[in-house]
């Protein structure tokens, strides 16, 4: 992983309040104190948001109150659409409903809020940006150049004197095939980074992303990864069992949600 430099971090903001906006770019600039690059993408309307809508976007400002539209309706909508950036609600008077226990946002910003309170709250926010980059995207090098890849398109690693190699899977790997992707970390690294991603270990030679495991028979002592047979050592099956089933749990959860909402 890298420094937040490395990385452009796009934020969208929807208000029907250009003095928001203004104002809120300008409190998140000075938090970001010159560390990221950052590119700012406006809309005034929660139409204009769910026809132009960037889906890798880091993180989206969006107003409650959009005119005759309901933010909260548009946040619904766009959950169910599968946006996965950070979402902020924002509001002249905090106003919490049921809708918002389906919605989840991860931070509620009240316009009339002191200027530190906005500080503090922006802040945070970078805060949970850098550590989903962090975990979300990977920095790997490749014939010498450093690219900067999805940690969702990386079925599994394997070891190197240097690191680790990446195996991307089958629709990207393509793109690399005459030369290996390499990443400066050990699996002991790897692990502390990825585990929130859903990166385990079934054998000391693979670390593996459970969301590409097919089949598997442990019995046989193996996991299929779109169709490719990696090991899993007995001295790691329970452990590695205990993931897979959390890790199973945990997106079962994720989809009733979405389902529910």
């Amino acid at each position: 992983m890298n420094g937040c430099g490395v990385y452009m971090y796009k934020i969208l903001i929807c208000d029907d309040d250009i003095n928001f906006i203004r104002e809120l770019e300008e409190i998140i600039k000075e938090c970001n104190n010159g560390k990221r690059e950052l590119e700012f993408t406006r809309y005034y309307s929660g139409e204009e948001l769910l026809n132009n809508l960037v889906m890798d976007s880091d993180v989206l400002f969006l107003d409650i109150q959009l005119g005759k539209t309901n933010g909260n309706d548009i946040a619904v909508c766009l959950r169910k659409k599968g946006y996965q950036g950070i979402l902020v609600q924002c509001s002249g008077v905090y106003m919490p409903t049921p809708e918002t226990i389906k919605i989840s946002p991860y931070r509620y910003i009240v316009k009339q809020a002191e200027r530190n309170e906005l500080y503090k709250n922006i802040s945070e926010i970078f805060e949970e940006m850098d550590r989903l980059k962090t975990c979300f995207t990977m920095e790997v090098l490749y014939k010498r150049e450093k690219i900067v890849i999805l940690t969702s398109d990386i079925m599994y690693f394997t070891h190197h004197k240097k690191g680790s190699i990446v195996h991307l899977n089958m629709g990207r790997d393509k793109e690399y095939q005459d030369a290996n992707l390499l990443v400066p970390y050990n699996f002991k690294e790897l692990q502390e980074m990825l585990h929130i991603a859903g990166f385990a270990c079934p054998h000391n030679s693979y670390l593996v992303n459970m969301r590409y495991i097919s089949g598997f028979s442990i019995q046989k002592e193996f996991i299929k990864l779109e169709g490719k047979r990696i090991p899993v050592a007995r001295s790691k099956v329970k452990q590695f069992l205990g993931e897979f089933t959390r890790y199973i749990n945990q997106k079962y959860r994720e989809e009733l949600s979405w389902k529910n909402s």
